[in-house]
């Protein structure tokens, strides 16, 4: 067997010197990116902007029940909070808490007084009284009841009302025209 002499070998040469000196380059380089603050800045106005157009300055604060449609009505006034009686033709609902059945109010032949619903709306005078020791209890409340409940049922709940103490009851209603309440 004769010896033969090396030719050019995988990697030698010119080729790995060019690696090594990118691998040097590479390795000199800072690890921390720097950000562009215009862009950032860009993106937080477009964000803030957003916010701010989709912000409602006086809350929807009515709940929003598929079986509950509020009549239409030419006239209304903003709404201010205070508590949220919900009547549909199932139940009747304060501040999100079930607390009469419609059917069985409905049922009753003699005056049902709604025992549970005076008992709810008591509670909140005194926890009205007692978070706001230096205003007076001026009695608002808020009515929002499907336009298919009787006015039977829509009565016994303001008769409940006036019997708690809450004289001033407005009527949850949708003005003609916006669909909204």
């Amino acid at each position: 067997m004769t010896v033969k002499t090396p030719g050019r070998r995988a990697g030698s040469g010119s080729a790995l010197r060019q690696v090594k000196r990118n691998m040097a380059a590479k390795a000199s380089r800072s690890l921390s990116a720097s950000l562009n603050l215009t862009s950032m800045v860009d993106f937080m106005s477009v964000i803030v902007i957003f916010l701010l157009m989709n912000f409602s300055a006086s809350g929807d604060f009515t709940y929003n029940q598929s079986d509950i449609v509020p009549p239409d009505s030419a006239y209304g006034a903003e709404l201010v909070r205070v508590p949220v009686i919900a009547i549909s033709a199932t139940e009747i609902i304060f501040e999100q808490t079930r607390v009469e059945s419609s059917r069985a109010v409905l049922a009753e032949t003699e005056e049902y007084t709604l025992p549970r619903l005076v008992e709810a709306l008591k509670k909140e005078q005194e926890a009205f009284k007692d978070i706001r020791k230096d205003q007076v209890f001026d009695g608002k409340i808020l009515i929002q009841a499907d336009e298919g409940v009787p006015y039977k049922l829509i009565r016994r709940v303001f008769l409940a009302a006036a019997k708690a103490g809450y004289p001033n009851i407005s009527y949850i209603v949708r003005l003609k025209g916006t669909g909204a309440p």
